[in-house]
């Protein structure tokens, strides 16, 4: 999180230099609240223009352009298409937030594309967009383009939110399940030794 502006301008400062840079726009809560100022919103939207891809969601992306969230993947289209328009070079618009579908917008200069998703009912959803926004990072440098790494990652967060009321950490909303794959959990009294 980019909390102020000298914060954004020294990450500024580094994306130059870097490859297949991925910026998550932290800027306001899942629960609505807004987690930095209004003079780091300006350097966050000049910041946006320097990173390969954002990856706003509904709330963020809002207030990136001055408006009002998408309530629709119509809306989204558009507000993803304004971003490109503001010079960033790629958006991951991300729409868990919406009513009805878990759809995502994915925008560059070749055009928009829809990413419909399945909807995963849990309680543990902490971290979803930075989990996504990390495994777009992670998977960019191994697939051929961005669309690719997009794709796949997404099907990674599917898999970790499917597999999240497994992991059995905390109380309230927990996290994802990011090992879901390595850390298959066993029924009690599986596989275990007793004595």
């Amino acid at each position: 999180m980019l909390a102020t502006t000298d914060l954004a301008e020294a990450v500024g400062e580094y994306l130059p230099g870097l490859a297949n840079t991925v910026l998550d726009p932290v800027m306001v809560a899942t629960s609505g609240d807004r987690l930095l100022g209004a003079g780091a919103l300006a350097a966050l939207r000049r910041l946006c223009t320097r990173a390969d891809l954002i990856t706003p969601n509904l709330a963020e992306a809002a207030a990136l352009l001055g408006c009002e969230p998408a309530v629709n993947t119509t809306e989204m289209r558009r507000q993803a298409e304004a971003l490109l328009a503001s010079g960033v070079r790629r958006v991951l618009l991300k729409g868990g937030h919406l009513a009805v579908h878990a759809a995502d917008v994915y925008a560059d200069a070749d055009g928009t594309v829809l990413l419909p998703g399945r909807r995963v009912h849990t309680h543990n959803t902490h971290g979803t967009g930075c989990t996504l926004s990390a495994a777009v990072a992670a998977l960019r440098p191994q697939r051929d383009d961005w669309i690719a790494a997009v794709r796949d990652a997404k099907t990674y967060l599917t898999g970790a939110l499917a597999h999240a009321d497994t992991l059995g950490v905390g109380h309230g909303h927990g996290p994802v399940h990011h090992y879901y794959a390595l850390w298959p959990i066993r029924p009690e009294g599986v596989g275990s030794k007793s004595g």
